[in-house]
């Protein structure tokens, strides 16, 4: 019979929890716009990046705290907290390209270039609202350790042809702290296709 109680009071109580969406879209600027504003600047062609914001929440005290990947007199920095492990977390501002190509049969597996490198071998896997850099399902090289980048974006101007992306989410020791950290790039399109 007590475990039966134990039981139910477990399950009160993590029914309870207040629950934190997946995304920590809570720690953008308020001046961001919304996903809905995804209209006007077509996904397919080359972006270069312009700018970048690390965005990191310490699990164990709730402080949640932001840096620029990009601050005065630097010009290079990474998706990783720590250095880049691989070519597509470091980053150079004005000079990084992402290229998306749409997919055949959409949804599916489009390709994507990295810094207009046509060697390496990436592709970009859409399905509905969801989109996610992968390895390249016909390369038997993994660029990325066999990993995957899921990503979401918005517009931020239809003028200067600016997008934000979310990226790089990840679990990591910052300071002997469990902490999650992930990346809001700003791109400019420069390309169309």
């Amino acid at each position: 019979m007590k475990k039966i109680i134990y039981f139910f009071v477990l399950i009160f109580v993590i029914s309870s929890c207040e629950k934190e969406p997946i995304y920590p879209t809570d720690q953008l600027p308020s001046n961001v716009p919304s996903i809905s504003n995804e209209v006007g600047i077509g996904s397919w062609g080359r972006f270069v990046i312009v700018g970048g914001t690390m965005y990191v929440t310490n699990n164990e005290t709730g402080q949640k705290i932001y840096y620029d990947h990009f601050g005065e007199n630097k010009d290079s920095s990474s998706l990783r907290w720590g250095g880049s492990y691989f070519d597509i977390e470091s980053i150079v501002r004005n000079q990084t390209s992402f290229s998306f190509w749409k997919p055949i049969g959409f949804p599916g597996y489009g390709r994507f270039v990295l810094n207009d490198d046509t060697t390496k071998k990436y592709s970009v896997y859409y399905i509905g609202n969801y989109r996610t850099i992968v390895e390249d399902p016909l390369s038997t090289e993994l660029m990325m350790g066999g990993s995957a980048r899921p990503f979401s974006g918005q517009t931020l101007s239809l003028e200067d042809s600016l997008i934000a992306i979310h990226i790089q989410e990840s679990q990591g020791s910052i300071a002997g702290y469990n902490s999650k950290y992930w990346t809001r790039l700003i791109l400019k399109k420069t390309d169309s296709w």
